[in-house]
């Protein structure tokens, strides 16, 4: 069996079925790489097929489960901590991508994520004394301290995860959220002890395909983050017209929303989350998603068409115009303006495949 065969395999056990072929080494391998595991046994619990698999694999699966409930548990009262140290100088964080699935869902379905850090934002304007808050709680830096438009890590010892505290998440070339922007349309939720602030359903998605896509370069690379597509497939699940409208509207015309489109339809594709038509039929996601699956199947092919992606019209022409923005010049700037290639740690970047959670 091939990468692909052992995802398909894997897709299978989170849909709640048995997998045709049943070369479980290569499915759990898959699915430790992708920080799905926990999920595995959760989706096979559910369907009521979890005492088919082999015995020690069922002993592994729970083991893996209850750490990740333990994991998690110690997590949400870091999370309620943070949150109780920010609202004690009038700050409430938004919560992010996996950290705010932790603060939504009941405590009995917390050991079906794995998580790996709290991504928290907070007000620009507060950005700095939201650090000195944290680090006065026996947090030190990780990361150096530059400003609120660049996150840093914070750390310590005895906890579960870093904290990554966000002043604002993504780019004005992109897409950018500020704290402002989350809160308008998000929801309060109280913790134990601190209160913090839950996107939309449209915003987190975006955040998510912000995150993977762009921030990520995994539109480049031809990577998928399975684990965030279970996420979307959740957050799909309340979506109607008006929803997908509104996420469409957030993502420019050309490479942000190409990149977007295709994230869509390969969590349609592979989880068969409901996307609209113009997802579906869009002639560009179709092909990036041809060759997201021929990469899982031969990964030696991946280099060469990462390569291939930076000639890509739509990259090189939003290249242009994040050197124009940079450089302050109005649209159609000037020939000096342009960027045919990214800057040497983006290429670095790109050339990773060691990436955890990445397939």
């Amino acid at each position: 069996m091939n990468r692909l065969d052992h995802l398909r395999g894997l897709l299978a056990c989170l849909n709640g079925e048995m997998p045709e072929s049943r070369d479980w080494t290569g499915i759990i391998q898959i699915a430790n790489h992708a920080l799905c595991t926990p999920m595995v046994a959760s989706r096979l619990q559910q369907a009521g097929v979890f005492s088919a698999l082999p015995d020690d694999l069922q002993r592994f699966l729970r083991e893996i489960q209850s750490r990740n409930a333990e994991r998690n548990r110690r997590l949400f009262e870091q999370l309620d901590e943070a949150a109780a140290h920010l609202n004690a100088i009038g700050v409430q964080p938004a919560l992010l991508k996996g950290t705010a699935w932790l603060a939504s869902v009941d405590a009995a379905q917390r050991p079906d994520r794995l998580i790996t850090d709290l991504d928290l934002m907070v007000p620009a304007r507060d950005f700095g004394r939201a650090v000195e808050q944290l680090t006065c709680a026996g947090y030190r830096l990780d990361t150096q301290l530059v400003r609120s438009g660049i996150p840093v890590v914070l750390l310590r010892p005895e906890d579960a995860g870093t904290v990554d505290l966000h002043g604002e998440y993504g780019g004005a070339t992109t897409l950018r959220f500020c704290h402002d922007d989350v809160a308008a349309d998000g929801s309060l939720r109280h913790l134990e002890r601190g209160g913090v602030i839950l996107p939309s359903p449209v915003a987190s998605m975006a955040i998510l395909l912000l995150h993977d896509q762009l921030k990520g370069r995994d539109y480049l690379r031809g990577r998928i983050d399975l684990r965030h597509l279970l996420d979307m497939q959740a957050l799909a699940a309340g979506f109607g017209d008006a929803e997908w409208e509104r996420l469409e509207r957030l993502f420019a015309t050309g490479y942000a929303r190409a990149a977007a489109r295709t994230q869509l339809l390969t969590a349609h594709r592979l989880l068969k989350m409901e996307v609209p038509g113009s997802v579906v039929c869009d002639r560009r996601a179709r092909l990036q998603y041809r060759r997201r699956l021929m990469q899982i199947r031969w990964p030696r092919i991946a280099l060469p068409l990462t390569m291939l992606s930076l000639l890509d019209p739509q990259y090189l022409a939003a290249r242009r115009s994040w050197k124009r923005a940079e450089a302050g010049l109005p649209s159609g700037g000037d020939r000096k303006a342009r960027a045919w290639l990214p800057r040497r740690a983006s290429v670095a970047r790109l050339l990773s495949w060691k990436e955890v959670g990445k397939i």
